[in-house]
């Protein structure tokens, strides 16, 4: 018998659609020799849609998912349905019913996600999930907030500014000028709140640099820039847990370019093994003493932003200084990292089943708080004086 049955939601209204369709992909297939998988997908346009085709990555390719025999689903923040199939079911014959799931898996890359929105959902509806909790999802995903967690806390960050869409719009110059009186060029420009390396660019002068932020104010209303490390090692750990986290090993991720771009990370692999294609150096080439610092950072960067589950902390390092910046965590669903599990002896199917009971501690754990508290109050309300002030 299937130990649990798991609904796998991805895809979503995401820049990122097609790389959290290639990540679900990885995930049922390593859940499906032991639990019961229940594909939900979200098309770009936000239609929730289920069905035992959307397990296959052929029902991507192959045109049309409305082409497919699937039906309507959603995952409503009412406690007693949470989850529905056909909710809009018409008909002598057609009706809906309660889809039952005892674990959700997201694996949403970016905006309607990656960022919370997801987690928010299911925090209504009761519903057990893998991952980290409202708020760490939502730091996490958004640069701007995850370096000022992470400074507040006395981790290091890099130098940077960040201003809103709205500010660059009403008055250029004076975001170019407090940029070059606080940073030297060369410098990152990012979207605060987009991962995959989407909409980043790197500026060398003022005229690439309104450039740069004329394409992120395209992917989001924040924006970062952010000091340039001219002569740059990556490097990266996963974490796992809740109250206990552990790092993996590190990696040194490869870029073909100046910067880690999307192609790096996912097209220039003809596989559909995502990031897992991407180039890389496992264990990262780095010092043993080098490597403990940036796994105890790791794990300080988690906890700090109240992190559960799994995340991939991303590490810059001054190969001139050498000294180490914590660049993004990336939170799950944005990364589940099988490549360094499996290099720190986790195979993908152990780290699957152990971010499920992850899950359900964690949604225990919740249960020990308290919600609600009964009250005299509304009893002994006046509604006469309440109307009256």
């Amino acid at each position: 018998m299937p130990r649990y049955r798991v609904g796998v939601v991805f895809g979503s209204r995401s820049t990122e659609h097609e790389v959290s369709v290639i990540s679900a992909m990885q995930v049922m297939q390593f859940l499906s020799e032991r639990h019961a998988v229940v594909p939900i997908y979200i098309t770009k346009s936000g239609v929730w849609l289920t069905g035992r085709a959307l397990v296959k990555m052929s029902a991507f390719k192959s045109g049309s998912v409305y082409d497919l025999d699937l039906s309507r689903v959603v995952i409503t923040p009412d406690t007693e349905l949470q989850a529905v199939q056909n909710p809009l079911a018409k008909g002598l014959f057609a009706r809906g019913r309660k889809l039952e799931l005892d674990i959700v898996f997201p694996v949403l890359h970016g905006a309607h996600g990656e960022d919370g929105t997801i987690q928010g959902l299911l925090e209504l509806a009761d519903i057990p999930y893998v991952g980290a909790g409202v708020l760490a999802s939502s730091i996490g995903m958004d640069k701007i907030a995850t370096k000022a967690v992470l400074k507040e806390n006395g981790l290091p960050v890099l130098d940077h500014v960040w201003f809103t869409r709205s500010d660059w719009e009403r008055d250029h110059s004076a975001v170019v000028t407090e940029v070059c009186n606080r940073l030297r060029f060369p410098v990152i420009v990012k979207p605060s709140g987009l991962g995959s390396s989407i909409g980043v660019q790197k500026a060398v002068d003022v005229e690439e640099l309104q450039s740069a932020i004329d394409n992120a104010i395209h992917y989001d209303q924040r924006i970062l820039v952010e000091s340039s490390i001219e002569n740059l090692q990556e490097v990266n750990c996963a974490v796992l847990g809740n109250h206990d986290p552990i790092p993996s090993v590190c990696e040194q991720p490869v870029a073909r370019g100046a910067l880690l771009t999307y192609g790096d990370k996912y097209l220039h692999d003809t596989s559909d093994s995502g990031m897992a294609g991407a180039t890389r150096v496992i264990p990262a080439p780095i010092e043993p003493e080098l490597t403990e610092r940036i796994q105890k950072l790791a794990v300080r960067a988690f906890r700090c932003i109240g992190g559960l589950g799994i995340a991939r902390i991303d590490f810059m390092l001054d190969r001139d200084t050498q000294a180490i910046y914590v660049n993004e965590v990336n939170t799950m669903p944005g990364s589940i990292s099988f490549y360094l599990w499996k290099a720190s002896g986790i195979a993908p199917d152990q780290l699957v089943d152990r971010l499920l009971d992850l899950a359900l501690d964690a949604h225990r754990d919740k249960h020990r708080s308290i919600y609600s508290v009964d009250t005299p109050l509304l009893q002994q309300s006046d509604m006469l004086a309440l109307k009256t002030g």
